[in-house]
């Protein structure tokens, strides 16, 4: 039982103590936690099966006492093992399976039914519980499904756990970091990779082989996300699927990547030239690279996220690129690529110690290409550390 936890019980432990006060503040009887990242924070329960949109994947954590992981029944041996959770309820096996006798026997044979016995096992059922609602997290489960639930559990109030899950994951811990850190060594590997593989003539789809072979071989849990744009009729994509597009000479290539370690992030951004780059591509990039840097240098503890943004801003104004800028300064980042505080006009949330923000300041004339420099930052005590570091430098290959 729990031998692959990525954490100690202590630090679950602490991080369930965290919630169960939010929870009691926010005058809540329990959450019932659906959101995968959110599962994935407070059970240490992970799996592949997060991509499947038909289970749901549970936890309740109630204001007080110990929390219930509720599991296909497939996922049990997954639970064991990598959550530190001792109470595992299953649901979905055909009455009458072995798995209704085991040491833990499914009881229910769908996920709402099986939430509704811990409910009511917990005396909540006439309660006010918490599940996601709100702004950047979702229900883990369809709005059909959460209708069916409020129609099983009728007494039940239900609230909004969103922003309470937010604060809860914006300070990272130390071995959070340690992961952050790794994930974006991996992320660095991999460009430095493409820097020294590329070659005129090869695709989008090859460069982003390169890429994703070196991230598996470094240890990401997957390929992560790896976004290539090459060449004029690309710079305005900026989300597209790589292409069977060929490198060509005077190509810009703009990389947007990042490798996942144990389950959390990296996200950079890197732009290279093939064979030579035009004098306004050679000044914007500049740009680009010098105001990250002064945005970067003004990330410490007790600075407001917008600030930092204000400050990106106000000084690609000044340098004339006001009508070039699209989008805000940065993110935090974590378990998901893009989590919150934002870095952007309006967020007033200050920046502390452990915080892990992506910041990228951005200019863009799609005439010659996207200028951004992304990096991964860490809030310290005394101000902030990279935890990325590929090459800024204007590069030519």
């Amino acid at each position: 039982m729990h031998s692959q936890m990525l954490f100690s019980v202590d630090e679950y432990r602490e991080r369930l103590a965290r919630a169960q006060a939010a929870l009691r503040e926010a005058k809540l009887d329990a959450a019932l936690v659906s959101a995968p990242n959110n599962l994935v924070y407070i059970s240490g329960y992970r799996t592949n099966l997060f991509d499947s949109n038909f289970r749901p994947f549970l936890c309740l954590v109630p204001a007080s006492g110990a929390p219930v992981l509720i599991l296909p029944t497939l996922e049990v041996g997954v639970g064991e093992e990598v959550s530190w959770i001792e109470d595992i309820r299953s649901w979905g096996a055909p009455p009458g399976s072995v798995a209704w006798r085991g040491e833990q026997p499914v009881i229910a044979a769908d996920s709402l039914n099986a939430a509704r016995i811990v409910i009511e096992e917990r005396k909540l059922a006439s309660g006010r519980i918490g599940i996601e609602q709100g702004f950047g997290q979702r229900i883990g489960m369809s709005i059909e499904q959460f209708g069916q639930l409020k129609g099983i559990l009728p007494k039940v109030e239900w609230a909004d756990v969103t922003g309470l899950f937010w604060k809860l994951r914006a300070v990272k811990s130390k071995q959070e970091i340690e992961y952050l850190r790794r994930a974006s060594r991996i992320t660095d590997a991999g460009y430095q990779a493409v820097l020294d593989g590329v070659r005129e003539g090869m695709t989008e789809r090859e460069l982003q082989g390169i890429m994703g072979q070196v991230y598996m071989k470094e240890g990401s849990d997957y390929r992560g996300f790896i976004i290539v744009q090459a060449g004029p009729e690309r710079y305005k994509m900026m989300n597209p699927y790589a292409t069977d597009r060929k490198i060509r000479k005077g190509d810009g290539v703009t990389f947007d990547f990042g490798a996942v370690y144990n389950g959390y992030w990296s996200d950079l951004t890197r732009t290279f030239f093939v064979g030579s780059a035009t004098p306004k591509q050679r000044e914007m990039y500049e740009v680009a690279r010098e105001v990250s840097a002064m945005t970067v240098d003004a990330v410490k503890p007790a600075i407001s996220c917008e600030e930092v943004d204000r400050i990106a801003e106000t000084e690609l104004v000044r340098r004339g690129y006001k009508e070039y800028m699209l989008h805000r300064t940065g993110h935090s980042i974590g378990l998901e690529v893009h989590e919150i505080p934002s870095v952007g006009l309006g967020e007033k949330t200050t920046m502390q110690p452990g915080m892990t923000f992506a910041i990228e300041p951005g200019i863009y004339d799609f005439s010659v290409g996207g200028f951004r420099i992304e990096d991964i930052v860490l809030v310290t005590e005394t101000g902030h550390e990279y935890l990325s570091n590929c090459r800024r430098e204007l590069t030519i290959v």
